[in-house]
């Protein structure tokens, strides 16, 4: 056990470093983006990336779906029908994303001028963004279920990175406002891909997978995992939790306000992001384990890793937050007035730990075909959007101080609930594992 906990930490700690690096990379988007385009675009920017992630969450789904069926391949045959059923998802993403455009053409103008955009070009790059990111997303997954954490890495690497240099190049030498933004973003998963590409040319571990054992299900040597649909409405729910509040703010508030939300909130939501990215990486090492041993082959271990080291880092993070709320504005926001910002950090701190925890629990529970979370999941998604806009107006009273941190308190609340359904659905297997033992 103690050279699998040695391996689990070696991969777990790239990980971290290469989400951080690409990480840090998407983070300095945003303050490059606030200085070459101005708070204005920084505003449409944020709100564009909302729509992309909540949208988008279809590729949470894809990744997850081929990251199950690639570590559940426990024999050559399953593997082969594993790559045919990922092509096929592969082709119905350009399918479903064509008849996107095609709406998108008559409908472009008006949720252009809903979103307060200066044209139609803003939502048709976050359109290409998508479509990229969901056929990455597949790549991912098979990266992921291989547990090729180096070439998953890289591609986190190349994402973020490739994403500050091309919009900083886009911005400065062509220019185009949140168009030019979003065009940078979806250069660099452009370039992730192709990196993701030379990543999946067949290894050894393709060439000798792990056979199955006597006792593994049929369905696990088949490569039979759970549908896309259960993981798609998760994502989305997760997802809406995460970002509903951009969208949010970017329709309900007064133009006299959208300065102060850049200055004031959406520096908190980004600091919050940032600090995922220590505690994300290691459900990404962990899913992958714990569904070969839901399929017969060994990673039990692995969840109570991911969950000891989560709290323990996502803690540390949360309470030097509180402590000094100013320090990761300064380091990872220059220039962003820390007197306006600083007060929301703790808030942003608290429920992303919340957020990542039920992450963590979550993702235990979908690796091992379990998907019984997800109508709650929904149930919080839908009262939180009801709870945003049904109470518009008295969120939004007062001072743009208060109302911004009312709207956090509302976005801390849900994902504390989150946490706490997600101790509810994983308890009892938990609980029921250690009867067997």
């Amino acid at each position: 056990m103690s050279e699998s906990r040695s391996r689990f930490l070696k991969q777990s700690l790239w990980m971290v470093a290469a989400t951080v690096g690409g990480g840090a990379g998407m983070a300095l988007v945003h303050g490059s983006v606030t200085r070459l385009g101005g708070a204005q675009v920084y505003f449409q920017f944020k709100s564009l990336m909302a729509i992309f992630y909540v949208i988008g969450a279809a590729q949470g789904a894809l990744w997850t779906m081929a990251a199950r069926q690639t570590a559940m391949a426990l024999s050559r045959e399953a593997m082969d029908d594993t790559r045919r059923r990922l092509k096929r998802s592969a082709g119905t993403v350009l399918i479903i994303m064509t008849g996107v455009g095609v709406a998108l053409i008559p409908g472009g103008p008006a949720l252009s001028r809903w979103l307060k955009l200066p044209s139609v070009w803003p939502l048709w790059m976050t359109w290409g963004l998508i479509l990229a990111s969901l056929l990455a997303a597949i790549q991912r997954g098979v990266l992921q279920g291989r547990q090729d954490f180096a070439g998953l890495g890289s591609m986190s690497i190349a994402d973020g990175l490739g994403r500050f240099a091309a919009v900083v190049a886009i911005l400065t030498w062509v220019g185009g406002g949140a168009s030019g933004a979003v065009g940078g973003a979806l250069a660099a998963t452009l370039f992730a891909m192709a990196v993701g590409f030379r990543a999946l040319k067949p290894g050894p571990m393709e060439a000798m997978p792990t056979a199955p054992t006597p006792d593994t299900p049929p369905q696990a040597a088949t490569g039979t995992t759970g549908g896309f649909w259960p993981l798609f409405l998760g994502a989305t729910a997760l997802q809406c939790l995460s970002q509903l509040d951009n969208l949010f703010l970017q329709a309900a508030v007064p133009e006299s306000w959208q300065k102060e939300v850049g200055s004031r909130y959406s520096p908190g939501a980004q600091i919050g992001f940032a600090l995922s990215q220590f505690t994300v990486p290691l459900a990404l090492v962990m899913f992958p384990k714990v569904a070969r041993s839901a399929a017969g082959g060994d990673g039990h271990q692995a969840f109570r890793w991911t969950l000891i080291a989560t709290a323990t880092l996502g803690g540390l993070a949360a309470l030097g937050c509180t402590v000094l709320p100013w320090l990761p504005v300064r380091i990872l926001l220059p220039g962003i007035p820390t007197a306006l910002s600083a007060p929301l950090v703790p808030w942003f701190a608290w429920g992303m730990l919340a957020f990542t925890l039920a992450n963590v629990l979550f993702s235990d529970r979908m690796a091992h075909g379990d998907f019984r979370f997800v109508p709650g999941a929904l149930v919080l998604a839908l009262l939180y959007g009801g709870g945003l806009w049904g109470f518009q107006t008295a969120l939004l009273s007062g001072s743009p101080a208060e109302g911004l941190q009312r709207v956090v308190q509302l976005l801390v609340a849900f994902n504390g609930t989150l946490l706490l359904w997600a101790v509810i659905m994983s308890a009892p297997a938990r609980f029921r594992r250690l009867k067997a033992r």
